[in-house]
């Protein structure tokens, strides 16, 4: 079978090869329309013609992709200003995707990536792959053919460069915080087990229970997915139970506490006279508000920051052994973790 051209893709989607030149290169307009049936075909047919014309052009982008799975939390709002500074200092260029925690938008994403004949990427995986997903992920990878860092969430059998937190440590370390405070019934709001991620501070959680040798009681883990409106729906139907309540939660992010603190406040509930917490990552606004919220702190723009570091260096050194780095975290006791 003969490769297939442009004029092919053209033909496919009934329109001028010009205008999926323009597709292709990200210039001149195109209606919203017609460029997702031209993107269509193009990966039905498994064209990606930016990896020909780097081979024959020899050419190098200047680009930078950064693929994030949550646009409207803050944590990535501080991870694009840490990536964003080192690309201005460097005289690069930014492509921002964000994924909305949808693998089939991981792979759209990564197509642009390989459009756009990307130097380098930034990766925050949606969520974990089955077999196929991930055999179709290494296909994108191996086409785009750049150096990648992983930010903040793993992709298991995958190695490359990355960028972590010590979920695990951090978690364990809120929970018993609560312990410490004098809490004995402590509830955990967890987030998605599809990531390594939610899994991790579950896992810190129950650690941190059986240390103090305390009961992990099933009916104290509200199952989150690291979403507000989730938290907030699940909350309203634990404190409308008539079943014995945790006197405290760790709650696994920031967007489940605004979700939990929805709850909380719609009940009238006092925070921590009625009910206490500790969130992993600081809540959008508190500062601002004066909210005496307790969390587990991360350098976040540090974070970013790194993942272009690591970058940069495997730029200058292509065959170096790939590094796993991981960002401290700390606790920021101000006050709603305390038993009163």
């Amino acid at each position: 079978m003969s490769e297939i051209t442009i004029n092919d893709i053209a033909k496919e989607a009934g329109v001028g090869k010009s205008t999926v030149s323009r597709v292709i290169n990200g210039s001149g307009y195109v209606s919203s329309e017609t460029r997702k049936k031209i993107e269509k075909v193009m990966e039905e047919n498994n064209y990606f013609p930016s990896a020909v014309a780097r081979s024959l052009s020899k050419q190098e982008s200047d680009t930078i992709g950064l693929i994030i799975p949550e646009a409207n939390n803050p944590f990535f709002g501080e991870i694009l200003s840490g990536v964003s500074q080192s690309i201005d200092e460097n005289d690069l260029t930014l492509i921002l995707c964000n994924t909305a925690n949808e693998i089939e938008k991981d792979f759209r994403s990564l197509q642009v990536m390989l459009r756009q004949r990307s130097k380098g990427l930034i990766f925050t995986p949606a969520g974990n792959y089955n077999k196929k997903q991930f055999k179709k992920l290494n296909n994108l990878i191996e086409k785009i053919n750049c150096p990648i860092v992983l930010l903040d969430r793993s992709i298991e059998g995958f190695t490359t460069d990355g960028v972590y937190s010590d979920n695990f440590t951090s978690s364990y370390l809120a929970t018993e915080a609560l312990i410490k405070a004098g809490h004995s019934r402590i509830g955990i709001i967890q987030g998605d087990l599809s990531l390594s991620i939610g899994r991790e501070r579950l896992a810190g959680y129950k650690k941190a229970l059986e240390a103090y040798g305390l009961e992990i009681n099933d009916h104290y883990i509200v199952p989150g997915n690291f979403d507000a409106d989730t938290t907030y729906n699940l909350m309203i139907d634990l404190l409308n139970s008539e079943a014995e309540l945790p006197t405290a939660f760790f709650i696994s992010n920031n967007l489940s506490c605004i979700g939990f603190l929805r709850a909380v406040f719609e009940k009238n509930l006092k925070i921590p006279e009625d009910i206490a917490f500790v969130v992993f990552d600081k809540v959008a606004g508190q500062e601002l508000f004066n909210m005496k919220y307790s969390y587990v702190e991360r350098d976040v723009r540090k974070m970013g920051k790194k993942a272009m570091e690591l970058l940069l260096k495997r730029f200058e050194h292509p065959d170096k052994p790939y590094e796993k780095v991981i960002i401290d975290s700390k606790l920021k006791l101000l006050g709603s973790e305390l038993y009163i």
